[in-house]
């Protein structure tokens, strides 16, 4: 919870700047961060569009995106009715490169992922930055008041004794992404879909 959910803060607000009333884009908005920044942007007051599976829109819905698109089949430059405020971008590569096209003019386009180009960003009149985490103390306070509050949440797929922790482990690579057909678990062995994490019960 503490890596997650202060990136997205720091995305959000220490370099994107994100105020109330704007909009903002959060590409790979499922993921453990992505989850934390649909959740804290829509509390600041902004209007959250989201790109991942379409599996995921019930999920992202449920924790304040105001829109899912699926990055499987739309391509978000061409559908997105107006230009965004923001663009947090979780994924990367042709993704990035895209969201230059859906930003306002002196938006802001944060990474967490890669380094983003500045003559991109130049071009088109906005600011770019990779981000790193830089951990504070502040923002974990005012994070865990928010969790306290139970204005955010944490998502919790599943727990498991720790005598279990081999099924554990079976589980979270039947998640991993397949590579040439084949799953962690062997050819066609099926794949949940959860979010959150998967805790181990030590007492």
């Amino acid at each position: 919870m503490p890596v997650a959910s202060q990136t997205a803060w720091q995305g959000l607000f220490t370099h994107g700047h994100l105020e109330k009333g704007q909009t903002i884009l959060i590409h790979g908005g499922a993921g453990a961060v992505g989850a934390y920044a649909v959740q804290l942007a829509s509390h600041a007051g902004a209007t959250v569009i989201a790109t991942a599976s379409g599996d995921d829109e019930a999920y992202l819905n449920s924790i304040g995106a105001s829109r899912v698109l699926d990055y499987r089949e739309e391509q978000f430059e061409k559908i997105l009715p107006e230009k965004v405020d923001m663009v947090f971008d979780l994924v990367g590569d042709d993704a990035q490169k895209r969201s230059f096209l859906v930003l306002k003019e002196g938006g802001h386009l944060v990474s967490a992922v890669q380094p983003v180009s500045q003559e991109e960003a130049a071009t088109h009149h906005v600011s770019g930055v990779m981000m790193r985490l830089a951990p504070s103390g502040d923002v974990l306070a005012r994070i865990g008041r928010l969790l306290e509050e139970g204005t955010i949440r944490p998502y919790v797929a599943t727990v498991y004794a720790l005598q279990d922790a081999a099924r554990a482990w079976r589980d979270i690579a039947e998640k991993l992404p397949r590579v040439h057909g084949m799953s962690p678990s062997g050819p066609g062995a099926p794949r949940r879909k959860k979010h959150g994490k998967i805790v181990l019960r030590v007492a």
